[in-house]
């Protein structure tokens, strides 16, 4: 560092003068290397690298306003002449279009396992089958196939073309094409209508999956032009799974509100505790009624709907009841509250609420039932036989207005009926509802089917006991147990034995 001039030779004011340029001289570097820096740091800021992977968070394909991708003009040509063209057989074309349909979509194990159900359904062989993934393929096989050979050598979905031997006749084969035919429709409110039920209960959240996946299949089949021959039949499958969105909560809420209040009164009045099975006196007690409460509302509704009965005294007595039976209903027609009613009903709350300081009756209307027999895969001779017999006979039953708003016509209910002498019938209690679309599928019984396989093995007898090659399984030794404790000799000496003991 050089040092400062001596003061003693050189005036006071320049020496101050070089103090003061010195300083700035320094400050002036400083700042230079600040600035250094900062630029510094920015060049690296502006070298950083950007990360250029795709997002983690990418749609599964199920999003309310979800769309496919629009295609490029190459692959638009790819599916209209070489992939979905209308002369190449439907089964080849519908086949394709579920695997592309299962690789464009990020389902999940749920959506995986209704999917698959649903194809079933629709005779589609969609079973897991093992050492076909990626990783058991030979590098040469993956370097020299394209993506879309590739997704055909370990696709699951196929379509059975297998003969002789070979034949499942769990699933659809175009070489036996009996008792088969095309029906999206059919298929989708068999899905939706009875295997999605059992599937998701009454959990909206995961029967709203199912029909998520389908609808979104469907759209996909549809926009793809894969079928132009069943448009119609798609568009109609299509307003099913509407209709399962819309009807199925309306039936969640039903199975707690039937068989409502005035039918609840009702029962209370004219059937005995006794008689009563686990579908109406169960753990909720909201459903019961002391018996001031049902004759106050029974009274009330019967003189606003203006019932069409042959002998109202016939109501009070307690040997009214004289008959009750169980059988399925469809719904014909639903007739709302009138304008004469619903002011008679609310003159008639007004007193009840304000002098008497009870609650209001609800307005009612009515419905007209009639008997169905509803084949769902079980032999039940006896309830065709009472249904054909009563088939040109309808029911008419009171209900609340706010029940008859969720039914709608066509819809199916199992029913526990009562009838009075006097002609009026009630329900006693709601056991099944079924939404308008509910079909049933023959397919819905393969699920679990197995093909019968010959035994080789003899059935065990009791020569086999003796044998020194005789093997005992488990069930075998319960049997012997079981026999062992049956008493053997003379039935009279053990039934005299029996009363000894009694008598001891």
């Amino acid at each position: 560092m050089p040092s400062l001039p001596n003061s003693a030779s050189v005036p006071v004011e320049e020496v101050q003068e070089d103090v003061i340029k010195h300083d700035q001289s320094q400050d002036a570097m400083n700042s230079s290397s600040i600035r250094v820096g900062v630029e510094n740091v920015e060049e690296k800021k502006k070298k950083k690298k950007r990360n250029t992977k795709p997002s983690k968070k990418r749609g599964t394909g199920f999003e309310e306003f979800f769309c496919d991708p629009p295609m490029t003009p190459e692959e638009y040509d790819e599916e209209k002449n070489f992939i979905y063209p209308p002369h190449r057989p439907f089964v080849d074309r519908i086949q394709e279009c579920i695997q592309r349909f299962r690789a464009r979509r990020r389902m999940d194990t749920q959506r995986e396992l209704l999917f698959s159900r649903y194809l079933f359904l629709g005779g589609i062989d969609a079973s897991v089958r093992q050492f076909q993934s990626t990783r058991n393929l030979d590098h040469d096989i993956l370097d020299s196939s394209t993506k879309t050979e590739l997704r055909e050598i370990t696709a699951d979905d196929m379509i059975q073309r297998g003969g002789g031997k070979n034949y499942n006749i769990r699933y659809y084969n175009p070489n036996y094409p009996e008792h088969w035919e095309v029906d999206f429709t059919g298929v989708a409110a068999g899905f939706m209508g009875e295997e999605l039920v059992k599937y998701a209960g009454p959990a909206m959240f995961d029967y709203s999956k199912g029909v998520e996946v389908v609808s979104s299949f469907l759209k996909y089949v549809d926009r793809h032009d894969v079928c132009p021959e069943y448009v119609e039949d798609l568009k109609n499958a299509q307003k099913v799974c509407e209709q399962a969105l819309e009807e199925m909560p309306a039936i969640n809420e039903l199975i707690t509100l039937l068989p409502g209040k005035f039918n609840t009164a009702a029962r209370t009045l004219y059937c005995r505790p006794g008689e009563d099975d686990p579908y109406i006196f169960g753990a909720d007690e909201t459903h019961n009624l002391d018996k001031d409460t049902a004759k106050r509302v029974f009274g009330v509704t019967v003189a606003i709907v203006q019932y069409p009965v042959r002998n109202m005294a016939a109501m009070s007595a307690e040997s009214a009841l004289v008959e009750t039976f169980e059988r399925m209903f469809e719904i014909r027609s639903i007739s709302f509250a009138k304008d004469e009613e619903l002011a008679k009903c609310k003159s008639i709350n007004g007193h009840l609420t304000e002098r008497l300081g009870v609650e209001p009756c609800e307005p009612c209307g009515t419905m007209t039932l009639r008997p169905i027999v509803v084949r769902n895969g079980w032999d039940n001779p006896s309830a065709e036989d009472d249904a054909a017999s009563a088939a040109s006979n309808v029911e008419t039953f009171i209900i609340e207005e706010r029940i008859l708003r969720l039914l709608q016509v066509r819809m199916k209910m199992t029913l526990g009926v009562c009838r009075l002498k006097s002609g009026l019938t009630f329900i006693k209690y709601a056991k099944e509802i079924m939404p308008t679309f509910w079909t049933f599928l023959p397919q819905a019984l393969m699920f679990r089917f197995k093909d019968h396989v010959l035994n080789p093995r003899p059935a065990p007898s009791i020569h086999d006991v003796g044998r020194d090659d005789y093997e005992v399984d488990d069930d075998d030794e319960d049997v012997e147990n079981v026999l062992s404790q049956i008493p053997i000799g003379d039935p009279e000496d053990q039934h005299n034995e029996d009363n000894n003991d009694l008598q001891g």
